[in-house]
């Protein structure tokens, strides 16, 4: 019986080191995650956070999960790994134009495996309202210190592809973080 039975036993223990090895590994990649400080427990390690109006979306893996805005003290982001470049846009002169979208959307969903997510592709309602000129600009909803976010600046910067980052709103221009793609969108006139 035994001679059956220690293979099998072997398996299952060499199985859950190798799971206690996996779990270790993602315990020290943790600096590349978003932390949500919660009241009354312990901080929760996620992958994206998205604010709404009554609290926060998070999602960890595949799962996107709700959590009410009072239960949540903070967020805690990543320090990015370059703060210094990854802070400052990178403007150019280059004729950047919307129809070379698809060349971004692309490496995104290579990478990520899901679509980028666009919050806005060219002029929009609230730029049209702002006075900004957003007809060759498209808006990415990521937080430019979030795993994906960095990965995204990272591809923009190696194809010269001009952007502006916002970690947070700026009255009268970006209404919480995400990634600006294309030149500044200059005023219109009147404005």
């Amino acid at each position: 019986m035994w001679k059956k039975l220690f293979p099998t036993l072997l398996l299952l223990f060499s199985g859950s080191i190798c799971a206690q090895a996996q779990a270790d590994a993602q315990t020290d990649a943790q600096p590349d995650k978003i932390a949500l400080v919660l009241k009354d427990a312990r901080p929760l390690i996620v992958d994206e956070v998205f604010e709404s109006r009554d609290g926060y979306w998070y999602k960890r893996g595949n799962v996107t999960t709700f959590l009410d805005r009072e239960r949540v003290v903070r967020i805690e982001y990543p320090n990015p790994v370059e703060a210094a470049p990854a802070s400052g846009p990178v403007e150019g002169t280059i004729k950047w134009r919307l129809a070379e979208a698809a060349k971004i959307q692309d490496f995104f969903e290579a990478k990520f495996k899901r679509k980028l997510p666009t919050t806005a592709f060219g002029q929009s309602d609230l730029h049209t309202r702002w006075g900004l000129d957003h007809r060759n600009g498209m808006d990415v909803g990521l937080h430019p210190d979030s795993v994906e976010g960095r990965a995204l600046i990272q591809f923009l910067r190696q194809e010269s592809i001009p952007f502006l980052v916002f970690r947070g709103p700026v009255s009268g221009v970006a209404t919480g973080p995400h990634i600006h793609i294309g030149n500044r969108s200059p005023r219109v006139s009147g404005r």
